[in-house]
């Protein structure tokens, strides 16, 4: 049902988030975000359609549901020049769903391990006159125009408002996986290793997930080490330090994965090794079996063995 005013919507609204969190605070503040963040997408794919992709957590959320990791902002590939970008965003924010929900948008310092390109702005979503949420959005400025994407849908959970769930853009899910390899990989500032033990947990838990594409995969990696420019591609997949552990098994077990850190290392030598290496150029990944297969081929590719 519609409701009459927004103080009537915030109330059912506020009801219905507590009762599915079964106390489960996680959980609330969880489905606090991803109301705030469905919200913003609507008012995006309304005022700029094609000239962005959802990326990083909330797009692997989309993916996964309740089996991702908990993210506190929204990542987006956006093709504009940066003076029109801040436009747009105030566009969006002012644009009226209907849903009684209010935005604001401001650009923020951009962080010192930033890639170049990359813009910050913090959102501020308010209801009723009340503040609702506040959160970052990540926004890379890119030149090359937008040509294969997936389609992701957001949670119904405005449905009871009659509000539907939003139809996004994402990235393709080995550029995901490219993205997450680029990080792991990387040296930021002050000499400083990847201390992002989210990369490895997104990486196995997208190991798991679907058939991934070889060729697909090895051009996805190409492409994002060649426009990032920070490092060379790797021909392996370093170790984790080991004072990773304990973050790497707290994020783990939110999230339903084993909590051993050179178990998990092992998974992304088996999913990307043989991609980086060459050993493999066409193939599909096997979630069950988490290994590569060649096809008309009855070899498989396991780890840094043909078997």
């Amino acid at each position: 049902m519609r409701y009459a005013d927004a103080v009537s919507f915030r109330r059912a609204l506020e009801q219905r988030l507590k009762h599915g969190a079964a106390g489960d605070g996680a959980r609330l503040v969880r489905n606090r975000k991803h109301v705030a963040f469905d919200r913003l997408l609507a008012r995006l794919a309304a005022t700029a359609p094609d000239r962005w992709l959802l990326k990083g957590g909330y797009a692997l959320d989309l993916r996964l549901r309740s089996g991702a990791r908990t993210t506190k902002d929204v990542d987006l590939d956006w093709r504009e020049v940066d003076e029109e970008l801040l436009d747009t965003l105030f566009d969006a924010a002012e644009h009226d769903m209907g849903d009684y929900f209010i935005f604001s948008v401001e650009r923020r310092a951009h962080p010192a391990d930033r890639l170049e390109g990359s813009q910050r702005f913090l959102v501020s979503v308010s209801l009723a006159g009340r503040e609702f949420e506040t959160f970052p959005l990540d926004i890379a400025v890119r030149a090359e125009p937008i040509i294969a994407y997936d389609t992701l849908t957001t949670a119904d959970l405005l449905g009871f408002a009659d509000v539907a769930p939003v139809q996004v853009p994402a990235i393709r899910l080995e550029r995901q996986i490219a993205e997450k390899l680029h990080a792991y990989t990387r040296t930021y500032e002050g000499d400083r290793h990847s201390s992002r033990t989210k990369d490895l947990v997104d990486i196995v838990l997208i190991a798991d997930l679907e058939s991934l594409d070889a060729a697909a995969l090895r051009d996805a990696i190409e492409r994002t080490f060649a426009t990032r420019g920070t490092h060379p591609l790797p021909q392996a997949v370093p170790a984790p330090p080991a004072e990773w552990s304990p973050p790497f098994r707290e994020l783990a077990a939110a999230v339903g994965l084993p909590t051993d850190l050179a178990a998990a290392h092992t998974v992304a030598v088996q999913l990307l090794e043989p991609v980086l290496d060459g050993r493999i150029s066409s193939g599909t990944w096997d979630t069950e079996k988490r290994r590569w297969t060649r096809e008309r081929e009855e070899s498989d590719l396991n780890g840094g063995r043909i078997e």
